[in-house]
């Protein structure tokens, strides 16, 4: 049975997951962000596995419901028009456009919200408006787009059409410097939350890019990171770190004091698994002769990724090496249960 999460007057509640690993359809190859759109649908962006014979399989962006429908997907291996080779990350902005970054290509391109390619920008390099590894991306209060680049260790903005308005951040394990950065989002001040991958932390900044705290640390002890990938704030203030490295989602206050782990709850396989189970047989009789399966398959195998849907106080968690997405409900006025004994 899954259990909650409980601290300091807050509850994560595992609801459901959604996925399971498929190269097309209803399923994920190694999802590494997500997007929330209205009425529940989600842009799922799928890393893919390299084939043997070249290229990339399942490398796509997936569109589907909190409830398990599957409205459709978009993009393929390629160099071309609306093609990836390594996607890495997904964002909406207010028409709900769909904006992804490849690292290989050095490029962000946009899709409408039925998958038709708009434009495709970008230019490697390491000077001004240029991408080295560019991976996540997030609009601010403007609709500007910042991009964390992993291979020059920095942040930039631009505007949507991909004109370069400014930048900050260096190549170093100082306050405010960064190490292949990889995940970033705002809170609801228009502060800007990087996760630090190669620092083994996440960096907050004001939205002109001056320093601020730093959550987490490396090596051990409460609230250590081990290559964190993703970060996501809620609108308490709350702070999710995808911790790749150690399987787990760490979550802060608003002042970096570690408030609670996640590590996955999933003990339920998905109604898209289940279907595939029950259509074949023999997968059926192999899963009963597994021991504590249920604990086997309910944690968190290298999450990269966290999104926290405000408006539905609920959490999302890309469970990459699983193929799916663990989801999870916030009570953040919870009391514990008074027993009169």
């Amino acid at each position: 049975m899954a259990q909650n999460t409980i601290a300091s007057g807050r509850a994560w509640i595992y609801s459901h997951n959604v996925g399971r690993g498929a190269a097309a359809g209803t399923g994920f190859r190694l999802p590494v962000g997500v997007a929330t759109a209205k009425n529940d649908v989600l842009f799922v962006a799928n890393r893919g596995l390299a084939a043997s014979a070249g290229g990339t399989v399942g490398v796509r962006i997936s569109k589907v419901t909190l409830d398990h429908q599957f409205l459709g997907e978009f993009g393929r291996n390629g160099d071309g028009p609306g093609e990836f080779t390594w996607l890495t990350a997904v964002a909406l902005d207010r028409d709900e456009n769909v904006y992804t970054t490849d690292e290989w290509l050095d490029r962000v391109t946009v899709f409408d919200n039925d998958g038709n390619t708009i434009k495709t920008w970008g230019e490697s390099g390491d000077g001004k408006g240029q991408l080295r590894g560019p991976s996540g991306l997030v609009f601010d209060a403007d609709e500007n787009l910042l991009i964390v680049n992993g291979g020059n260790s920095r942040v930039q903005k631009f505007t949507k059409d991909g004109r370069y308005i400014s930048g900050f951040g260096k190549k170093g394990s100082g306050e405010g410097e960064l190490d292949m950065p990889w995940g970033i989002n705002l809170d609801q001040d228009g502060n800007i939350f990087v996760a630090d991958w190669l620092n083994n932390r996440v960096q907050k900044f004001s939205s002109d890019g001056t320093f601020l705290l730093t959550f987490g640390h490396g090596g051990a002890g409460p609230g250590s990171l081990d290559h964190p990938a993703g970060v996501a704030i809620d609108g308490d203030g709350d702070v999710y770190v995808a911790d790749s490295e150690h399987e787990r989602v760490v979550i802060y206050d608003s002042t970096a004091k570690l408030l609670a782990y996640l590590t996955g709850d999933a003990v339920d396989v998905s109604a898209w698994a289940q279907l595939s189970i029950d259509a074949n047989p023999d997968v059926a009789k192999a899963r009963r002769r597994v021991d504590d399966l249920e604990q086997q398959q309910r944690y968190f195998r290298i999450p990269t990724s966290v999104n926290f849907d405000r408006e539905n106080n609920r959490l999302i968690v890309c469970d990459t090496q699983r193929s799916r997405l663990q989801i999870y409900e916030k009570d953040n006025s919870f009391q514990d249960p008074q027993l009169n004994l």
